[in-house]
């Protein structure tokens, strides 16, 4: 070896353990920045999204945001940044994050009609007609979406994970099914995608959403994960949890020697609070987004889902 040789050679070995120290804040510093996106429903919704590109490809466990009504996918900024970025003090692994505004909140309020009007929707107005649409047609848009990010290579869609919150939860719960239900392929997958559920402040019956039939769905009862979170002085929904628990409680049960680092498929986390839906996540800040982190990489981004191409659909 000549002397230039030994000489470099020596540098690397002295800034190994500088570079193995600095590597994970750079490729936080990496991430790249939000993307707002704009999509449109089959009936004509114009819905705004912000999509926050993961740096793992394939690997990446995609993550839909849902808000609860009234409020805006801004209200999610903070958690779809470190979901994206894990930070100097984090472990986890980088998520491909879409937080979505639903019809009639933020920026997604116009809607075109096929006589070429426009049409203003607004949330405070939303009815049981316009709320099941959210599950019909804005889920089915945003699912398009991820199929293209997934046929890409840019994330895993057999990974899939929704954080809603009020009726953001009970839409995430209801799409869950439908994406359960759908049948096997011949040529390919379609459908049985959504592996975790992260629901803030639930209820029941939201504006004609139920959650007691799609709770019955065998895939949704056995294959997703549950992480449920609310303020337990809200007796309507600590009535409301009960009953999601009655009905889920026999597909998870309680491990003899539960270890908190590894949590339950079927997880609450009730603090004594009022506050409920995304001001819950808002209050409860960091460490509500510990939770939900550490929630979704045990039982999603940690284990071995196979990614496959839906270019078939």
């Amino acid at each position: 070896m000549n002397r230039e040789y030994r000489v470099l050679w020596l540098v690397c070995l002295l800034l190994a353990p500088v570079w193995s120290a600095v590597s994970p804040l750079l490729a936080a510093d990496d991430a790249k920045e939000p993307e707002v996106i704009s999509l449109t429903t089959k009936d004509g919704v114009g819905l705004k999204v912000t999509y926050y590109a993961s740096s793992l490809g394939k690997q990446a466990t995609p993550v839909i945001l849902l808000a609860d009504r009234k409020d805006s996918r801004s209200v999610y900024d903070n958690l779809a940044k470190r979901l994206q970025s894990p930070g100097k003090d984090d472990n986890h692994k980088s998520f491909a994050v879409l937080a979505v505004d639903l019809r009639g909140h933020g920026d997604s309020t116009k809607q075109s009609l096929p006589n070429g009007q426009t049409r203003q929707i607004d949330a405070s107005k939303l009815g049981r007609k316009e709320v099941a649409a959210i599950v019909q047609f804005d889920m089915a848009a945003i699912r398009r979406f991820l199929v293209k990010k997934n046929d890409a290579g840019n994330l895993n869609l057999n990974r899939l994970s929704i954080v809603g919150a009020g009726l953001g939860a009970s839409v995430a719960v209801n799409w869950a099914a439908i994406d359960w239900s759908f049948p096997p392929l011949a040529v390919g997958k379609q459908g049985q995608d959504v592996k975790a559920l992260v629901l803030v402040s639930p209820k029941w019956t939201y504006q004609g959403l139920q959650l007691n039939q799609a709770l019955r769905q065998p895939g949704v009862q056995q294959e997703i994960a549950f992480l449920i979170m609310y303020g337990k002085r809200d007796r309507r929904l600590v009535t409301d949890a009960k009953r999601i628990k009655k009905q889920l409680e026999r597909y998870h049960p309680e491990p003899e020697n539960p270890e908190p680092e590894k949590p339950n498929s079927l997880t609450f986390l009730t603090p004594d609070v009022g506050l409920q839906g995304t001001q819950f996540l808002t209050e409860a800040g960091r460490d509500a987004e510990d939770q939900i982190i550490q929630f979704l990489s045990f039982h999603v981004t940690d284990k071995d889902l196979e990614w496959t191409s839906r270019k078939h659909h």
